[in-house]
């Protein structure tokens, strides 16, 4: 009997999260946990989802501008339905490459380039990564002043590390044109060709670099509001943040949302908690709190992520698919 490899991965990667999850209830206290939930500060949660929510409103904006540039015309409103769309298939499919297939897929429907829209969602989230990495970055440069280089200069390397390829792609052209040399070679012929087509779109946003410095700077408020979302579930769990171990947050919390990037679990469950466990406990912060605050983040997730699956449901009872007099440039 053969298997299929997509359901083996799922298989795997489910096993992973589970184990995972499984060792991390050892170790820290169930009870309190509990105890944890029960007591939460209803007025910073609230504070938090509120947060949340808009961050990702405001990422939906910063996608929609790049569609705009690119010359793919639909209104604000219903590029936001579909980037909360996006967002709840990230939240419920083993890998969140889903929730931007799914962005693609509604965006090209009415029209656009497939190629020309998933170049715009790959640029998205190369802004996102590296914004994180530069507020993250500049956060480890502060920290200096209360903690000594020598704890601090992994961080530092890995968010460098993690910056240089983006701007690479971005800045040097040989370096775009080296790429998309390798993806002809690499791949088969129909991929290498698709491949080099993405690439291009990409490399016509070269010469907006006032458009890309106005969504990057958009894109480290959104990572910050993102991180601050973090620090609100920790107050609201009793944590005491003072202002290194805030500092900390805007170190940390980049750092998880690296190490979920790679699908080795579902949607980062395990890994999330687990690191989070680890790096929580040099500010001070104890194993289950950290835990907590991790879960009870990718909870508020979660609840937000509901909104997409109101707005995919919403407009498959409607029995269409979002037109409203888009054009393509």
């Amino acid at each position: 009997m053969r298997w299929s490899s997509a359901p083996v991965r799922l298989l795997a990667k489910v096993l992973v999260s589970a184990g995972l999850l499984a060792f991390l209830f050892s170790k820290i206290s169930v009870s309190q946990l509990f105890t944890l939930v029960r007591e939460l500060d209803a007025g910073y949660m609230t504070a938090a989802v509120v947060l949340f929510l808009a961050s990702n409103i405001i990422g939906g904006y910063q996608w929609h501008a790049l569609l705009r540039s690119s010359g793919v015309r639909i209104p604000l409103h219903r590029t936001i339905r579909v980037y909360f769309v996006g967002l709840f298939f990230n939240n419920f499919l083993p890998a969140s490459i889903g929730g931007d297939a799914v962005k693609v897929y509604d965006v090209s429907r009415i029209g656009s380039n497939v190629f020309q829209v998933v170049a715009v969602t790959m640029l998205d989230r190369i802004i996102g990564i590296f914004s994180l990495c530069l507020l993250a970055a500049v956060s480890v440069l502060a920290l200096l002043k209360y903690r000594s280089m020598d704890t601090m200069w992994p961080y530092l390397v890995v968010f460098i590390a993690c910056m240089i390829p983006a701007a690479g792609l971005y800045i040097v052209k040989p370096l775009g044109r080296s790429i998309r040399w390798v993806v002809r070679l690499l791949l088969p012929p129909s991929w290498g060709t698709r491949g080099s087509r993405i690439l291009g779109y990409l490399g016509e946003f070269r010469s907006k670099k006032t458009l890309i410095l106005g969504l990057m700077l958009l894109s480290v408020v959104i990572q910050t509001m993102r991180v601050v979302t973090h620090v609100l579930v920790a107050l609201a769990l009793g944590v005491r943040i003072d202002p290194v171990v805030g500092g900390l947050f805007f170190v940390f919390v980049p750092l998880l949302s690296l190490a979920m990037i790679p699908p080795v679990t579902i949607n980062g469950l395990g890994i999330r908690e687990g690191l989070g466990i680890v790096l929580f406990a040099s500010a001070g912060i104890g194993k289950t709190d950290a835990f907590a605050i991790e879960f009870l983040t990718y909870a508020v997730s979660i609840v937000i992520s509901l909104l997409g699956l109101a707005f995919f449901v919403g407009k498959r009872r409607e029995g269409t698919e979002p037109k409203a007099g888009a054009s393509v440039a």
